[in-house]
């Protein structure tokens, strides 16, 4: 089997939905190409929020009238104290509805960053069911060693070096859009030889009801997406173990525009001329990120 994403306009915050390191970005040993030509056993490491996922989308608007709510509440306590003329025992009373405004304010921001999360939970559920049976361990060991293979990078079973990989699925933007995230390291006992993250973008799909469309024809579309991805990836891994190309430049970020489906989007990054099909670059936080798109750099 073999595994896709479009956006739709919307006004919200996205949480991510990845429990991933921060700090995780391409860095390598200067001996890693020889060191990987003598074989690596590939490692697939269960994602700690699961194989599946959506990111989290928080309402800008209702966090900005909690926000107004609470300036509002601030400023007219305040003004009331100094009207009132009631000095130090004043100030004390504006401290203690200082410090209440802000607790309120943090509950309710948590309250609807839950909700959200609850929301993103049931959309991924039906997901979750209908592949509770799928192998994902054994179905990216598999796919990850045939396309290391054909980039020259051949796994083996009694190698000292490891390359571990932890692949997990994103939804977002209603389920329209799907990237394989894939965090590596190459490890020699508990020295990390080779760390780096690749976010692989698959197309982008229209769809009105999206989570009937990936999982129809036992979900097929949802294989064809993530085989792309994992292809896209090692590929993405093989180069960057063959040239470095991937260490940031800070004096050669740039701000990209892209847009995938209906959503545009902006940042800073550095843009790779890799001579493919698809648009690739460096992250602020050092991640790679492959887009089905062009990506406009200035």
């Amino acid at each position: 089997m073999r595994f896709g994403l479009v956006g739709a306009g919307f006004l919200g915050l996205a949480l991510s939905g990845c429990a991933t390191d921060s700090n995780l970005a391409p860095a390598r040993s200067d001996t890693l190409e020889t060191q990987l030509a003598q074989g690596f056993q590939l490692v697939i490491d269960v994602p700690d929020d699961g194989w599946l996922n959506v990111d989290v989308v928080v309402d800008a608007a209702q966090l900005s009238e909690v926000g107004e709510q609470t300036s509002r509440h601030l400023s007219g306590t305040m003004q009331g104290v100094a009207n009132s003329g009631t000095g130090a025992g004043g100030g004390a009373a504006v401290a203690g509805v200082v410090i209440s405004s802000m607790l309120l304010a943090n509950l309710s921001q948590s309250a609807i960053e839950q909700k959200a999360r609850l929301v993103a939970k049931g959309q991924i559920d039906p997901v979750d069911q209908a592949l509770s049976g799928h192998d994902w361990a054994d179905y990216y060991h598999v796919a990850y060693s045939r396309e290391l293979r054909e980039q020259g990078y051949a796994p083996s079973l009694t190698a000292d070096l490891s390359l571990r990989i932890v692949p997990r699925l994103r939804f977002s933007e209603g389920m329209r859009v799907l990237r394989l995230v894939t965090e590596a390291r190459v490890m020699q006992g508990k020295k990390v030889l080779y760390a780096g993250r690749i976010e692989s973008f698959a197309e982008p799909v229209q769809c009105e009801d999206c989570l009937s469309r990936w999982l129809a024809q036992d979900a097929a579309h949802l294989h064809a997406a993530a085989n792309a991805g994992v292809d896209d990836s090692a590929a993405l891994l093989a180069s960057d173990w063959r040239t470095s190309r991937f260490s940031g430049i800070a004096s050669q970020e740039q701000t990209l525009r892209y847009q995938l489906g209906a959503t545009r989007h902006v940042e800073r990054g550095r843009l790779l001329p890799l001579g493919n099909s698809r648009s690739v670059f460096l992250s602020l936080r050092g991640w790679l990120k492959s887009m089905p798109v062009a990506v406009e750099a200035r």
